[in-house]
């Protein structure tokens, strides 16, 4: 997998709030790899870690196998998601560490979460895979956290969201949903008994019919997280099994 990364020459829009301090040095080094066709990390992968963070003695109670991330992007999220589990946020950190699994369709995002990995000390644990969602994975009932940032800007425009560069990243279709809709029924396949599935999206996405729909696959979820953060009012909605708590 190669690791070469070319560096963006545009400058992307400040992110509202700064992300968590224990995050910064991760951010800064995911940002320095990122290319052009890579969505950098911002306002909704901050909330996302500090969600993370603060579920961080849930998560490890979990003792996980097999962790993965669903769109990595710039790999700031499940790197994060790595160092919440190595411990220093009310959790004492876990003594044999998962295996980390990245999955994108966007070779750029293959490459630059495969170089964030390795920086991270994280290769001998972790993998990157191409693939759309779970197309390329069997992994069915064996995935104790997942980890999603999907497309959720709702656009008419199809074209924004055909081919493998950055727009793929944000574009969501009709309600900002259309990702969103495919994922719940391949994340209700590969979730294990017990585990957790984390995803962020907006207020115009319709959090509580998403919800809805969830629960129809056999998946409870709640708010684990809500800010707004510029423009857009972010939620993080966690969700389990039916039954598992």
């Amino acid at each position: 997998m190669s690791s070469q990364c070319e560096s963006s020459g545009d400058e992307d829009p400040e992110p509202a709030r700064p992300p968590p301090a224990w995050a910064a040095p991760l951010v800064t080094l995911a940002k320095s790899l990122i290319g052009t066709e890579v969505y950098p990390p911002s306002d909704d992968t901050f909330l996302l870690l500090e969600v993370l963070a603060s579920d961080a003695q849930r998560l490890e109670t979990l003792r996980p196998r097999v962790c993965l991330e669903l769109g990595c992007g710039s790999g700031t999220v499940i790197a994060g998601l790595w160092h919440v589990l190595k411990g220093g946020h009310g959790n004492a950190g876990m003594s044999v560490m998962p295996l980390m699994l990245a999955v994108d369709k966007n070779p750029d995002a293959v490459a630059c979460t495969a170089a964030l990995m390795r920086e991270q000390g994280m290769s001998l644990n972790a993998e990157v895979l191409r693939g759309s969602l779970t197309s390329c994975l069997r992994l069915a009932g064996m995935v104790d956290i997942a980890v999603c940032n999907p497309p959720y800007v709702p656009t008419d425009d199809e074209e924004e969201m055909r081919g493998f560069g950055i727009s793929v990243s944000w574009a969501g279709g009709s309600r900002g949903r259309e990702v969103i809709d495919k994922l719940l029924p391949q994340v209700a396949e590969i979730l294990a008994p017990q585990g957790l599935f984390y995803m962020v999206c907006l207020a115009e996405n319709d959090p509580e019919e998403i919800m809805g729909n969830a629960l129809a696959l056999g998946l409870h979820g709640s708010v684990a997280g809500q800010d707004r953060r510029g423009i857009e009012e972010l939620f993080i909605l966690r969700f389990e099994r039916i039954g598992s708590g």
